[in-house]
């Protein structure tokens, strides 16, 4: 059943037993019923196009039946459609399938295999490449000057390609992932000086080019292969179903949703326990390899290898259009765009528009991208029965009447007409006008089952907890001892009361030290912004860290999470010393932190972004194990009831609570909260202290940077104040708001607290 956000004075919608629903308009009929996806007929269609999770669209994880795993549909379709090619390229001569078929087909495969190639770092982790040519470039003249030149088989010599594509690769991903700088458009840049280079060095070098170009010979057809056609194709089928193949299994696993992840935020990704290095040489290997094996099969395609038509811009700009026109975030979206690409360009040539070639497919991208900026998947993905029957009857109309062109223009005037309105009915406001199903992301609760829970999504705010829970009673000391792994926290509208001991909480003793500052400085330039810095912060302690604006508290935040390092001083966590590791190591050493304006996972839904912390935290895990304790994790902070909506539908409060639940999630020993109260009105800020007190009642020790002092004085344990880069004052709360020094610095008056 299709749910609804209820709207006051709309008769079609009525809400009983807690669940929203959809009355039908009277008059609509099957028509309507089958746009809105409610017939049995759509599952064939969505298993075509993929319809199952994924890092940068829905949940990934693995299907099960009856308790047993079951393979994705997506990935059965790839198979079916793999196998169905196949026998198609191995019976050519038996069905009649002419050679220009199979020469037009392996050019798809091969442009699917370079366009999911590039997609698995460009698209993916979004680190934009121009660098595609170096590849195609390396795997053809290694294929054209071995075989040609010296006589080695050409099938040795396509893992000879792989080994020095990926070399290239990782050495270029080696200098631009090292530095920091290297992001955006300057990773663009040097990515597309890489096959300028190797250019220059293949035309003046004889042994590889010199200036003559380099033929490749046709090699040994396999006995059942009848012709170098029917051969040319089987070959670039079978490089571009791996090629897809290594993108869907990098999707749905741990790698798919770390590089999702780096495209969204790297810095907090890496925060958050994502060893971004890694992955994005992973993704930066695979894309070199498989880049460099295609390159091998287009060698022997075109026959003749030269400078220019592999190291040129067409590739790479080829490239480029097909994913970003089929959608950049999921594995089918490069094959979407080199099917639609591939068959337009030689409908264009066959009808001699080939001066006009460039010029058409410009307006057809610029069209797509301004109409559809996340790609034709996600639109083909809302409405796979309108755009299959608009397929079917635009291509078999014209079959029929047959009063113009043949097979292939016929298909591509209805994959055009399929786009077009997939594009159309994606629309929201088209689509209203419609009365259809909203498409794309939902970001109201998906199931409301109370009338609490309906509430707090309407009123876009979590009801404060009752008062006899921020209240914890003490419990025998074998109970506390589980520590925060194993203490259950209880969620904002639970009612009952649950009984915690508080480590260090106002009036108890204090843990042994926790976190080690000792003479710790950091230099912007001539700008110091810590200066000699000394602080101990005790297991079960809740700090408030204060100062006036530019004192260095976020400085001191992003020391202890790894953001930045300092220029002097050391840092210890739990007695290691983490002064120089990576952030994500010191993540999983215990430490984790929110940030002052949040930065949510825009690609993952709320449950996701918790699951992230989870699976790449410090017991790491899969993210269909990850989900079920994310969604506990939620309801700690009352959002479970917006799991499934993505962070653009939250306001600032819920964003706000979705931070600190990521945070918690990571099971951390030490949880920073960079001015996690900004912005939030008294109400919310209530909420939220009801919520910092559960997780600090749960053993978590905490620190928090805030200028409300009424918070302050009803939380903290101790406060330190920082002015100038120092550290001004330590101590009890009520001692240290009422220091004159304080008053002076912070207050700028006589103050009363």
């Amino acid at each position: 059943m299709v749910r609804h956000r209820l709207r006051g004075g709309d008769p079609r919608r009525d809400r009983r037993g807690g669940r929203y629903l959809r009355l039908r308009h009277p008059g609509r009929g099957a028509l309507r019923r089958r746009l809105d996806g409610l017939v049995p007929g759509g599952r064939a269609v969505r298993a075509l196009l993929g319809d199952h999770p994924g890092p940068a669209a829905a949940p990934a994880g693995t299907l099960r039946r009856r308790g047993r795993p079951v393979i994705r549909r997506g990935g059965v379709g790839l198979l079916v459609a793999f196998l169905v090619l196949a026998v198609l390229g191995a019976s050519a001569d038996r069905l009649g399938i002419g050679s220009f078929y199979l020469v037009l087909l392996g050019s798809i495969c091969f442009w699917i295999a370079q366009a999911t190639s590039w997609n698995l770092l460009s698209g993916y982790s979004g680190y934009f490449s121009f660098g595609q040519a170096a590849y195609v470039g390396i795997g053809a003249y290694t294929t054209a000057v071995l075989s040609g030149r010296h006589g080695v088989d050409f099938f040795l010599t396509l893992p000879i390609a792989a080994v020095l594509s990926g070399l290239l690769a990782l050495g270029v991903g080696a200098v631009a992932f090292r530095l920091g700088s290297l992001r955006g458009e300057i990773f663009a840049l040097l990515t597309l000086a890489v096959p300028f280079i190797l250019a220059a060095f293949a035309r003046i070098n004889r042994s590889i080019d010199g200036g003559q170009g380099a033929s490749v010979p046709v090699p040994t057809l396999p006995g059942p292969v009848s012709s170098f056609q029917q051969f040319q194709f089987l070959l670039a089928l079978l490089v571009a179903a791996l090629a897809v193949a290594v993108a869907y299994v990098v999707q749905h696993t741990r790698s798919g949703s770390a590089l999702a992840a780096i495209r969204d935020a790297e810095d907090v990704a890496e925060v958050t326990g994502v060893a971004t290095f890694r992955y994005k040489m992973l993704a930066m290997l695979l894309s070199g390899v498989l880049g460099g094996v295609a390159g091998s099969v287009y060698a022997l395609q075109i026959g003749f290898v030269t400078v220019e038509s592999v190291f040129g811009l067409t590739i790479p700009l080829f490239v480029i259009v097909m994913g970003v026109l089929g959608g950049r975030s999921h594995w089918l979206g490069p094959v979407i765009g080199a099917v639609l690409i591939v068959t337009l360009q030689d409908r264009l040539s066959s009808y001699g528009l080939d001066a006009y070639n460039m010029i058409i497919l410009g307006g057809i991208l610029a069209l797509l991208v301004a109409l559809a900026p996340d790609g034709l998947y996600a639109r083909l993905r809302a409405r796979p029965l309108v755009a299959l029957g608009t397929l079917v009857g635009v291509s078999g109309g014209l079959a029929v009447l047959r009063v113009w062109g043949e097979l292939l223009d016929w298909l591509v005037v209805g994959m055009l007409a399929a786009s077009l309105v997939a594009i159309v009915l994606g629309s929201p406001r088209i689509s209203a006008r419609l009365g259809l199903r909203p498409p794309g992301r939902r970001t109201e609760p998906p199931n409301p089952t109370t009338p609490a829970d309906a509430k707090v999504a309407d009123a876009g705010s979590v009801d404060p907890a009752p008062a006899d829970v921020a209240s914890p009673e003490p419990v025998p000391a074998d109970v506390a001892a589980t520590g925060p792994a194993a203490t259950h926290l209880p969620t904002v509208m639970d009612t009952r009361r649950i009984p915690v001991q508080v480590a260090g909480a106002r009036g108890g003793e204090s843990g042994a030290v926790l976190v080690e500052c000792r003479a710790v400085a950091r230099y912007f330039g001539g700008v110091h912004a810590l200066e000699d810095v000394s602080l101990e912060i005790r297991e079960g302690e809740l700090v408030g860290l204060v100062g006036p604006n530019g004192s260095g508290k976020t400085t001191l935040v992003n020391l202890l999470s790894g953001t930045i390092r300092p220029t002097r001083g050391t840092i210890r966590i739990g007695g290691r010393d983490t002064t120089r590791l990576a952030p994500h190591r010191i993540a999983h050493v215990g430490m984790a932190r929110t940030y002052q304006i949040p930065r949510p996972f825009d690609s993952m839904t709320v449950r996701d972004n918790v699951a992230m912390a989870i699976m790449f935290g410090r017991t790491p895990m899969s993210l269909r194990r990850a989900r079920p304790i994310a969604e506990r994790h939620l309801e700690t902070v009352a959002l479970g009831h917006l799991a499934d909506a993505y962070p653009n539908g939250l306001n600032l409060h819920q964003r706000q609570l979705l931070e600190m639940a990521r945070a918690v999630a990571a099971n951390p020993r030490v949880l920073l909260l960079d001015e996690a109260l900004a912005g939030l009105n008294p109400a919310e800020v209530d909420n939220a202290v009801q919520v910092v007190r559960r997780i600090h009642d749960s053993g978590i020790t905490i620190v928090i940077v805030e200028h409300l002092l009424r918070v302050l004085n009803q939380l903290a344990t101790r406060l330190v104040v920082l002015d100038r880069g120092s550290c001004l004052a330590d101590g009890d709360p009520q001692t240290v708001l009422n220091d004159p020094a304080v008053v002076r610095a912070y207050l700028g008056r006589q103050a009363h607290v």
